[in-house]
C-alpha cells in the first residue's frame, strides 16, 4: 500500500467519530487563524503608532476601526486600549481552539486505536493454526501491544500537528498572499526542494521503522521465554545465554532506533537552513525601495512576522515524517495480519448433540510448509459409546490424528465423519461443542478457579454444576483448602498450583462440557500413581456414555480400552484389544514389556 492508502484506510476507522473529527477541525482552524491574525495585530499597532494613512487596512485594523469610527482622540490613544484588547481575545481564542482541537482529536484518536486493537485481536483468536505455527508467540503480542502503539502516534501526535500546523501553513501563506502575492511566491521556490527531502528522508523511516518492529518482536519473544522459563533457565544455567540473546535482540533494536533517529535529527537542520535562505532572500527583496513602495511600515513588519511565523510550523510538519512513517509501517503489518484469511468456516451442518460415530478414511496429512506426510493413509472406525487408545512412539502421528478430528486443520486427502456428516459439513461451532478435550500441555487463565472451570460456553453454568465437577475430577479437597475455594484467583497458566491440580481443573472442565467426543491426550500424565488410579475411576464413568479417543505413553491406563490403535511413523500398524496385542508379539507388546521392565 501507498502512504496516502494506509492513512484512507487509518482514516476508515474515524468515520464512527466524524462528529468530534469536525469539531477538532474547527478548533484547530480557530487555533490557526489565531497565528495567523497575531502577525496581522503587528501592523495594526505600528501603522498606529505611525499614524499612517492606510492604518485600517489590515483585518484586525479593519475590526477595531469598526469601533473607532473616527471617534475622540488619536489613533495611537485608541490602539493603547484596542492592541491589549484584541491580543487578550486573540490568545484566549488560540487557546481554546488549540484545547478543543486537541481534546477532540485525542478521542478520535484513542477510539480509532481501540477498535483497531479488538479487531486485530479478534483476528488473531479467529485465526487458523497454521497462523501460529508460522509467528512466535512474542512477534504476536508485539503486534497487538507495540505496532498498534505506533499507529497511535500517527493518529494522535500526528493528526493534531498535521491539520493545526497544516491549517497554520495554510493560514500565513495566504495572508502572505494578501498582503504581496508576488514576494510570496518566494517561499514557493523553495517547497519542490522540501518536498524532495521530506520523500527521500521518508523512505528511510519506512525502513528503518519496519526493522525496529521486527526487533521489537524478538524482544518480546526472548522475554517471555525467559520468563516463562526462569525454572528451567536456573536449574540448567543458561542466564547466561538468555542474557545474550536479549542483549543482542535489543542492541538490534537500538542500533536501527539510533539510525532513524539521526535521519530525522538531519532532515529537520536541512529544512530549517531551506527555510532561513528562503527567508533572507524574501527580506533582501522586500527591503528594495520598488518593493517597499507597496508596503507601509506596519504592513512590511506583519509580512516578515508572518513569513517568520512559517519556519515553526513547517519544522513541525517535517519533523513529524519519523512518527508518520513509524506509524504507516505498523499500520501496514496491521491490515497485512487482519487482511490474513481466517480460519475455514464453510459447513452449514448443525447439532444438538451427536451420537459420537467416528469414521476416518484414508486419511493422509502433511503440515503446512512440511515435506514429510505426518499420516499416511489412516483408515479407522470409532463406534459411538466406545473407547478406543492410540499408542506408539513420539512423532508417530496420534496428536495430530486429534487436531484434525477438531478441524485445527484440514485434512488434504481422506475424510473423517461424525455421524455420517464430513467433519468438513458442519459449522466449527456445532463440530467443536461435540468435543471436549484433556491435553497433557493444560491451559489456565488468570481468572478465578470457577471461571476457569465454567469457561467459554459453560460460563453459564450453577455452581452447583460446577461443584459436581470438581468432585467428578477429585478437585474438591485441594480447592477447599484455597483461601477463597472456587473464587480464589489463579496465577498466570495456574501459577501456584501443581502440574497434577492443573489436570485435575482440565479434567473437571471436560467433565462439566459434557460432549459426546472426548479426547484424553495424555490426560493423566502428571499425576502420581494414587490421583492417576483415584480419576481413571472417574473418568471409567464419564466415558461410559460417549465415544472417548485416548493417547497415552503409558499403556497401562489403555489396558481396558475397547480397542487399541497401534501407530508407527504415521500409519496403523496394528489393532486390537490388550491381550490380542500382547499375544501378537509386535510394536505394542514391546512397548508394554518395556514399560514394565522400566
Amino acid at each position: 500500500m501507498s502512504d496516502w492508502q494506509l492513512y484512507r484506510r487509518l482514516l476508515g476507522y474515524a468515520l464512527p467519530y466524524w462528529k468530534m473529527f469536525l469539531l477538532s477541525v474547527v478548533g484547530f482552524a480557530v487555533y490557526s487563524a489565531g497565528n495567523v491574525l497575531l502577525a496581522d495585530l503587528m501592523q495594526f499597532l505600528l501603522d498606529a503608532i505611525n499614524d499612517t494613512a492606510q492604518s485600517d487596512k489590515g483585518v484586525v485594523a479593519s475590526i477595531a476601526y469598526r469601533f473607532w469610527e473616527g471617534g475622540e482622540g488619536t489613533r495611537l490613544e485608541f490602539a493603547r486600549v484596542a492592541v491589549p484588547v484584541a491580543a487578550v481575545l486573540l490568545a484566549f481564542g488560540r487557546a481554546t481552539g488549540y484545547f478543543a482541537g486537541t481534546y477532540f482529536m485525542t478521542n478520535v484518536a484513542r477510539n480509532l486505536i481501540h477498535t483497531l486493537r479488538c479487531e486485530l485481536f479478534d483476528k488473531m483468536l479467529g485465526a487458523p493454526c497454521s497462523y501460529y505455527d508460522r509467528h512466535s508467540q512474542g512477534t504476536l503480542i508485539s503486534k497487538i501491544t507495540f505496532n498498534v502503539e505506533q499507529v497511535s502516534g500517527a493518529a494522535t501526535k500526528a493528526l493534531k500537528i498535521i491539520i493545526g500546523e497544516g491549517l497554520t501553513v495554510i493560514g500565513l501563506i495566504g495572508y502572505l498572499l494578501y498582503q504581496n502575492w508576488r514576494l510570496a511566491l518566494v517561499f514557493f521556490a523553495v517547497a519542490p526542494i522540501i518536498a524532495l527531502v521530506v520523500s527521500v528522508v521518508g523512505k528511510h523511516f519506512r525502513r528503518y521503522s519496519r526493522r525496529i518492529q521486527n526487533s521489537m518482536g524478538d524482544v518480546t519473544q526472548v522475554s517471555n521465554e525467559s520468563v516463562g522459563g526462569h525454572k528451567e533457565i536456573r536449574i540448567f544455567g543458561g542466564q547466561g545465554q538468555q542474557s545474550d540473546r536479549f542483549r543482542a535482540a535489543s542492541d538490534y533494536n537500538r542500533e536501527q532506533s539510533l539510525k532513524l533517529a539521526f535521519a530525522d535529527a538531519l532532515s529537520t537542520p536541512v529544512i530549517q537552513s531551506l527555510l532561513a535562505m528562503s527567508l533572507a532572500v524574501l527580506v533582501w527583496i522586500a527591503l528594495n525601495p520598488v518593493m517597499l513602495a507597496d508596503f507601509t511600515g506596519g504592513s512590511l513588519v506583519a509580512f516578515l512576522t508572518a513569513a517568520g511565523l512559517l519556519g515553526k510550523p513547517i519544522r513541525q510538519l517535517s519533523g513529524i515524517q519519523s512518527t508518520i512513517q513509524r506509524a504507516l509501517a505498523a499500520a501496514e503489518d496491521i491490515f497485512a495480519q487482519i487482511d490474513e484469511e481466517g480460519e475455514r468456516d464453510t459447513g452449514t451442518y448443525t447439532v444438538d448433540r451427536a451420537r459420537g460415530d467416528l469414521a476416518i478414511r484414508d486419511l493422509s496429512f502433511s503440515y503446512p510448509g512440511g515435506e514429510r506426510p505426518v499420516l499416511q493413509h489412516i483408515t479407522l472406525d470409532v463406534p459411538s459409546g466406545s473407547t478406543v487408545a492410540l499408542v506408539g512412539r513420539s512423532g508417530s502421528g496420534k496428536s495430530t490424528l486429534v487436531q484434525l478430528l477438531s478441524r485445527f486443520y484440514d485434512c488434504e486427502h481422506g475424510a473423517i465423519t461424525l455421524d455420517g456428516v464430513p467433519i468438513d459439513d458442519y459449522t466449527l461451532d456445532s463440530l467443536r461443542a461435540q468435543i471436549a478435550v484433556v491435553s497433557q500441555d493444560v491451559t489456565l487463565f488468570k481468572d478465578t478457579v470457577r471461571n476457569n472451570i465454567a469457561f467459554g460456553a459453560l460460563q453459564r453454568a450453577s455452581v452447583e454444576q460446577v461443584q459436581a465437577a470438581l468432585q467428578a475430577a477429585y478437585a474438591s479437597e485441594f480447592i477447599d483448602q484455597l483461601p477463597e475455594g472456587m473464587d480464589t484467583l489463579l496465577g498466570d497458566d495456574g501459577g501456584g498450583l501443581s502440574g497434577g491440580q492443573r489436570q485435575r481443573l482440565a479434567i473437571a472442565r471436560a467433565i462439566l462440557k459434557d460432549a459426546p467426543v472426548l479426547i484424553l491426550d495424555e490426560a493423566t500424565s502428571a499425576l502420581d500413581n494414587e490421583s492417576e488410579h483415584r480419576i481413571q475411576r472417574a473418568l471409567d464413568e464419564i466415558t461410559a456414555s460417549r465415544t472417548t479417543i485416548v493417547i497415552a505413553h503409558r499403556l497401562s491406563t489403555v489396558e481396558r480400552a475397547d480397542r487399541i490403535v497401534v501407530m508407527d511413523a504415521g500409519r496403523i500398524v496394528t489393532q486390537g484389544t490388550h491381550a490380542e496385542l500382547l499375544a501378537e508379539g509386535g510394536i505394542y507388546s514391546q512397548l508394554y514389556h518395556q514399560e514394565f521392565s522400566d
